[in-house]
């Protein structure tokens, strides 16, 4: 079983660099023209795909159903799969976060892991929703699945993955593209679910 995980199509939030997170920004003409673009690719490259899985905000959703009709699959929602609650910093950009916010900020980025954003989430609360929404997948089917998502969702994956630290150098590595399709083997998800499990004993002892 293969996850193929595509972050959605460009949004105008997208080009201004502004802080998106939970903020329900649609699609542009760019990411409009992305997503049309990514339905004709897994079309054409005959990607082998059971079932669409998208997070429930817009951006994603549209990106998701567009590709699920050209592949003639039923799209999913599921919310565990929405972007990165990132609180009072929505909306605004990272330069201007780190003038404002200063040591907060500061002590944020380096302690990403575990320590939330103000009123957000962290990092570490990510990881446990999403392989909560992949473990659910992996009952449910057993072919392969398209998952339409966002650039944190897949980043502190690849990365927790890859068993890296989550610091900002490091995490920009995995950064997706818009519309760029990155393939994970289900495997690899369990032996990281089962890792995260324990983590999460050891932690909490």
């Amino acid at each position: 079983m293969i996850f193929y995980f595509v972050r959605h199509g460009e949004t105008d939030w997208n080009v201004r660099k502004k802080i998106q997170g939970t903020t329900d920004v649609p699609l542009n003409e760019t990411g409009l023209r992305q997503a049309r673009e990514l339905a004709e690719k897994l079309v054409k490259e005959n990607y082998q795909i059971d079932r669409v899985y998208s997070s429930p905000q817009i951006r994603a959703q549209v990106t998701a159903q567009t590709a699920a009709h050209a592949l003639q699959k039923e799209c999913v929602i599921l919310p565990d799969l929405a972007e990165m609650d990132l609180g009072q910093w929505e909306g605004d950009n990272w330069s201007n976060i780190e003038a404002v916010y200063g040591e907060k900020y500061h002590y944020w980025n380096a302690h990403r892991r575990y320590v939330p954003t103000p009123g957000g989430e962290c990092y570490n609360d990510v990881l446990k929703r999403v392989f909560k929404a992949l473990e659910h997948i992996m009952k449910r089917e057993t072919g392969n699945v398209l998952i339409l998502s966002h650039s944190a969702i897949i980043l502190s994956l690849r990365c927790y993955l890859a068993g890296l630290c989550m610091d900002d150098e490091t995490m920009l590595q995995y950064r997706a593209k818009n519309a760029e399709v990155v393939e994970i083997d289900a495997e690899e998800i369990k032996k990281a679910i089962r890792r995260f499990e324990q983590e999460e004993k050891e932690r909490w002892k």
